[in-house]
């Protein structure tokens, strides 16, 4: 039987966790190491980060992709002391030689895994900013004084079904993604989907900011989230929005 996410600890080796793959990246570390990341959730939507060292790659990469549910067993734990954190664990998964994947039928569990925060309580700086979060809004423009001529950074701003407005700035691969993209569907109310994102202090207020690879940024993407957003916003739904997890 799996267990919960959140009851994982370094007290043993013999885990075995049936979990969804929320996000999967590569880093690569100042000494030239690699390694392959992932954000992973069971289905009660408890998570923690993953790591697979670069020596074991080639074993584990080709056998899961975004989106996968995957049985998990025999890993090691250590303590995550990064100062942006993917996920509120306290520990992070990492693979062993002998860690056995194996991929599992999809569960009937985690059809909404956005875990959106509110606008409200980043703009409040009521959030701990070593957490990366999760938005959904519509982009209300793109802010052309606030991008660099190659696109290696590009500001923009959202606003939520509540209208309040959040300033944002994406950076490298992710800001020449969503000028592209943004020149591509423009048209009204084009909703913007941002995950694992920081939050940072700037002249006295909030900006949301890429921070890496693990960064995701999507305009009207095909998700439950989105439609539920669109119904919210257009005033046809008198539903509360879903409680959200913060600091994802």
């Amino acid at each position: 039987m799996d267990e919960h996410v959140d009851y994982l600890s370094p007290i043993k080796l013999c885990w075995f966790i049936e979990v969804k793959v929320l996000n999967k990246w590569r880093e690569r570390s100042v000494d030239g190491h690699r390694s392959l990341h992932m954000v992973l959730a069971d289905k009660r939507g408890s998570m923690i980060e993953a790591k697979i060292g670069s020596e074991l790659i080639s074993k584990y990469d080709s056998e899961f992709k975004d989106g996968d549910w995957i049985g998990v067993h025999h890993f090691q734990l250590e303590i995550v002391t990064d100062d942006k954190r993917t996920t509120e664990h306290t520990y992070r998964i990492v693979f062993l030689p002998d860690t056995i994947l194996n991929p599992i039928p999809d569960k009937d569990a985690l059809v909404y895994s956005l875990f959106e925060v509110p606008f409200r309580d980043v703009i409040g700086d009521g959030l701990r900013r070593m957490y990366l979060i999760n938005l959904i809004g519509y982009v209300v423009d793109s802010d052309p004084n606030n991008r660099s001529r190659d696109n290696a950074m590009t500001g923009f701003r959202l606003k939520d079904a509540r209208n309040y407005i959040l300033s944002c700035v994406a950076l490298e691969d992710l800001a020449e993604h969503f000028h592209d993209e943004w020149r591509r569907v423009r048209r009204p109310r084009v909703v913007c989907v941002l995950r694992w994102w920081g939050m940072y202090k700037v002249s006295g207020r909030i900006v949301v900011k890429f921070v890496g690879r693990c960064s995701r940024l999507d305009l009207n993407p095909n998700v439950p989230e989105v439609d539920e957003f669109r119904e919210m916003s257009s005033g046809q739904s008198t539903a509360e929005p879903r409680s959200s997890r913060t600091g994802v």
